[in-house]
């Protein structure tokens, strides 16, 4: 999450980056900073946006909750500008482009229901104080690439979203690690948190990815984490060091925005246990749309007895586990518009009964055809 990215990249703001991927996540230093106090602030403020809300009123509500907030924590490393402008009596918009439009929007791509009104709604939060059409687009980037990645997009999509936008993504990570300093503009920070997050395996590579970039590293892990979760999700030990580094009221918060919010399911957070020694390998004859591999991307965190499944993605292998006793049943692997994909069925007598392919085929593709079928549309099965 954008906390977590904050926390573990402080340390090394200001070009104290070990320019590598190797280095403790947590540490003395890893703390929250101004990037997670307004992260904080714009999510208590757009959890009370009403439907239709007029524009000026959202503005209000996002700057009232962000003065709040900073007046609460003033000591979080704010900018002099920002830090005028919390203590203003009637804030306005001062121009600024700097990257703290899009280290505070990561609840903007997770509230609202379609890409058009998310990037309406980080402009919204942009525009109280960085009204410079590099700060809005900034914001919108970020928020946008949360969006989709949430609901499920593939990463050349996500890159393609950045691009219209007019940033530029040709550099790679190990082109742009030797020369890049601190910088505090959008357009110096949000194209190379996307590539981290495009170029990373996991939500904690991504992160260690950014970190090794240096430069401005809180606020550019920041970003990058924000979208490594809505891509990949959370580790459970990792969101528990979040949590534990903050105060109650901003735990608070973050509680109130999760419960409004698609979980993305990772290994973790069920008791699982491992495809055991004895399994079998066969070839399932069914392909998955791109349509279908997002829906998938949602994953399922069981919440009641009658959920007999637990499943999840890591990268394109799909995991199948029986939720009451975490049983590795199957492993598929999916490449979008493959017909022919591989298929890994357990065939221990201790934790299955005796199944044929032809049973198992029949199995996977009836939770497939649930599993796949758009929101609100799925009915009960096995």
């Amino acid at each position: 999450r954008a906390i977590l990215g904050d926390m573990i990249g402080g340390p090394y703001e200001f070009d104290q980056s070990p320019k590598t991927k190797t280095f403790p996540l947590f540490g003395r230093g890893s703390v929250f900073t101004d990037d997670s106090v307004m992260t904080i602030a714009v999510a208590q403020a757009l959890l009370e946006v009403r439907p239709g809300e007029p524009r000026e009123e959202t503005k209000k509500r996002v700057a009232a909750s962000m003065q709040i907030w900073g007046r609460r924590y003033p000591n979080a490393g704010y900018g002099g500008r920002f830090r005028q402008w919390l203590r203003a009596e009637n804030p306005a918009p001062y121009g600024s482009y700097g990257n703290g439009s899009a280290m505070r929007i990561f609840s903007a791509g997770w509230l609202f229901g379609t890409l058009e009104e998310t990037k309406d709604m980080a402009q919204r939060t942009a525009e109280v104080t960085h009204n410079h059409p590099e700060g809005i687009r900034g914001a919108v980037v970020t928020a946008g690439c949360i969006y989709l990645a949430r609901t499920g997009a593939l990463k050349e999509q996500i890159r393609a979203f950045v691009r219209e936008q007019g940033y530029d993504l040709t550099r790679t990570c190990d082109e742009i690690r030797p020369t890049y300093r601190h910088v505090e503009s959008c357009q110096g920070t949000v194209p190379e948190a996307v590539t981290a997050f495009l170029e990373g395996t996991d939500f904690e590579d991504v992160i260690r990815t950014a970190v090794s970039l240096g430069g401005n590293c809180d606020t550019l892990t920041c970003i990058a984490g924000s979208i490594a979760e809505a891509f990949y999700g959370v580790p459970s030990a990792l969101k528990r060091a979040c949590e534990e580094r903050l105060p109650e009221d901003m735990r608070e918060v973050l509680h109130r925005f999760n419960a409004r919010r698609t979980q993305i399911a990772v290994r973790d957070d069920w008791k699982t246990l491992p495809m055991p020694e004895e399994h079998e390998t066969f070839v399932l004859h069914r392909a998955i749309t791109e349509a279908e591999f997002r829906r998938l991307r949602l994953d399922h965190i069981p919440e009641e007895m009658e959920d007999k499944w637990f499943w999840y993605l890591e990268g394109n292998r799909l995991y199948l586990h029986r939720s009451w006793t975490g049983y590795s049943i199957f492993i598929r692997e999916i490449h979008v518009g493959e017909k022919e994909q591989t298929v890994l069925a357990n065939r221990d007598p201790n934790q299955v009964r005796d199944t044929s392919v032809q049973e198992d085929t029949a199995v996977l593709n009836a939770l497939l055809d649930r599993w796949t079928r758009p929101a609100g549309s799925q009915e009960e099965g096995e």
